[in-house]
């Protein structure tokens, strides 16, 4: 299948429809694009990503296509970053590739220190390739000038559908909204929930399986707990399934070691639910926004904690069940950044901006937000 052709091609991993955060950013940017009228495309790519074989090499320097007139790629990174040689072979083509990195890939868990240090390098040398490089948030930025000296890098941060405000339950039900992964780290919840049974909750543990070894290893943890019956692991839930669950959560509890954004927590923040996050990562942005797009100023809607200390989310949570009045502050909160969610469309338009192909006058009218670049 030929992809010379003009637009923009979103190339991506081919994942059988696996609803990770980066492939829903993926589906959801091609989506608003064709709302502004920009012909795109989603362009799946089979592969190990982002360890691929020759085969898989193949297939992506045919995605990347050749050059054309009006034409440019957004490679999502978990591939681009992985085969850097690809990546400059289509820029000195002529093709435009722009990186969209939802999360560096030596950031994710359980890797060896060997393995680790060769996708430091094959990253590095795809971000000095690429035409230009894309991010989810200024945290995001900040990280990549950290690790590799990367200048420049534009903020496209993520939309957020504004849905039906949730009703919540009683007891409250607690939701992590995550791949069953070490880096999301459910078995620091199980912890700081453990020394809680004698309070009313329950947990909801939603999202794709990972390594099997984990999720036994999980499923363990969850029988060791006082109650096991209060945490329910539900698989992944889209559509109406999902919305059923917003509807019936009370607070989203996010403790990954690293997150460029956590576009679940906007989503959280879109049913007017509050969310207790990792600090020190991209979610922080996500909870409270940033100068140009959250609120000015007003209390948190939740909380941000060391994703390795359970004793500091014990406490925090056996605040949260036990003060009526932080819950009603929290959810007070979460409804006021409710309304300064972007749009899907606004980060399209970001898009556009930072790969040379801006919105003019007489494209559709809404709300335009100036592209920036992380300080």
């Amino acid at each position: 299948m030929s992809t010379t052709r003009a637009g923009i091609d979103v190339v991506v991993p081919d994942d059988g429809g696996r609803p990770t955060g980066g492939s829903l950013y993926d589906r959801r940017l091609v989506a608003a694009l064709g709302v502004l009228g920009r012909p795109a495309r989603l362009v799946p790519v089979a592969g190990d990503w982002p360890a691929p074989d020759g085969a898989a090499r193949v297939r992506l320097r045919r995605a990347l296509g050749g050059p054309a007139p009006g034409r440019a790629v957004v490679l999502d990174g978990l591939m681009g970053c992985a085969d850097p040689e690809t990546v400059d072979d289509a820029v000195r083509s002529g093709v435009p590739v722009h990186l969209l990195v939802h999360l560096p890939l030596p950031a994710e868990t359980g890797l060896d220190p060997a393995a680790t240090r060769e996708l430091a390098r094959r990253e590095a040398a795809a971000l000095a390739a690429a035409t230009g490089v894309l991010v989810p948030s200024d945290w995001a930025a900040r990280d990549l000038r950290r690790r590799y000296g990367t200048a420049g890098a534009a903020v496209a941060e993520p939309g957020a559908g504004r849905g039906p405000v949730a009703a919540g339950s009683s007891p409250p039900r607690l939701l992590c909204l995550a791949s069953l992964t070490p880096r999301k780290n459910q078995r620091l919840l199980l912890r700081a929930l453990a020394p809680l049974a004698g309070l009313g909750w329950t947990l909801d543990l939603v999202g794709p399986a990972g390594d099997p070894r984990h999720v036994r290893e999980l499923r363990a943890a969850v029988l060791g707990l006082p109650e096991p019956g209060r945490v329910r692991c539900h698989g992944p839930l889209e559509g109406a399934a999902l919305a059923r669950q917003w509807a019936r959560t009370d607070l989203l509890l996010l403790p990954s070691t690293a997150e460029t954004y956590g576009m679940v927590v906007t989503e959280a923040l879109a049913h007017g639910v509050p969310a207790v996050v990792a600090a020190g990562t991209g979610a922080v942005e996500a909870l409270d926004g940033t100068p140009r797009h959250g609120p000015a100023a007003g209390a948190r809607a939740g909380a941000a904690l060391d994703p390795a200390d359970p004793s500091a989310w014990t406490a925090v949570l056996r605040d949260w069940l036990t003060d009526p009045a932080l819950r009603a502050q929290w959810r007070t909160a979460a409804l006021a950044r409710r309304e300064h969610l972007r749009s899907w469309e606004d980060t399209a338009r970001d898009v556009l901006a930072a790969i040379g192909r801006p919105l003019d006058p007489t494209d559709p009218p809404g709300p335009r937000h100036p592209p920036r670049q992380a300080s």
